[in-house]
């Protein structure tokens, strides 16, 4: 049944024009996405940045347990900002409410507790509500780039942009926090690429 819903009614938003442009730099999850277009996008982006200018920031961002965080509550008013069927809307909501946990481990059961964030794993809908989720993550300056996949987001900003990286740290940094996420500065990475033939 969720393969159905996802197939009918949210992969349907994922195409509609009025939609696509909060989904053209996500790569996975989404109709047309891949590994191989998410590959086609970055090294699309970094030929275009080289051939004005000498060398481009790529940064690898890290969002600690992304999936386990997602807030419930945000990722339902997210929703309603979409043309889905109030039907469809409210039977999301229903099945992200009143989810409980318990562990069990040597025998041993803790209490009861209830979950408000997560998305459901192995599930065919929880993949899509992350992309949902993530739909209005996007650059401080308009010409800097994301490519997201999944939860794995890249940052390319060329060398004429690179005093805009602080600022982009930052507002990723708040976009996540707004969002139940956070920012694990400690695993992101940075290459720089350099054009082949121009002087370092």
């Amino acid at each position: 049944m969720e393969k159905q819903i996802v197939g009918t009614f949210l992969y349907r938003v994922l195409t509609h024009p009025d939609c696509t442009h909060l989904f053209e730099d996500q790569f996975t999850f989404h109709p047309s996405g891949s590994t191989t277009t998410a590959l086609i996008y970055l090294l699309h982006t970094l030929t275009e940045f080289l051939q004005n200018h000498d060398y481009v920031h790529v940064i690898a961002l890290d969002f600690s347990k992304a999936f386990d965080t997602v807030r419930h509550f945000t990722l339902v008013s997210k929703l309603a900002n979409f043309t889905l069927p109030d039907y469809l809307h409210n039977w999301i909501a229903h099945n992200l409410s009143c989810r409980q946990h318990q562990t069990k481990v040597n025998g041993i059961t803790s209490s009861v507790l209830p979950i408000s964030v997560s998305i459901i794993q192995g599930s065919a809908l929880g993949p899509v509500e992350y992309v949902f989720t993530a739909s209005d993550l996007s650059t401080f300056s308009p010409t800097n780039r994301l490519c997201k996949y999944a939860d794995d987001t890249y940052l390319l900003v060329p060398a004429i942009n690179t005093q805009t990286i602080p600022k982009e740290i930052q507002h990723i940094s708040h976009w996540a926090s707004a969002n139940n996420l956070k920012l694990n500065s400690t695993k992101s990475q940075e290459i720089i690429v350099h054009h082949p033939r121009r002087k370092r």
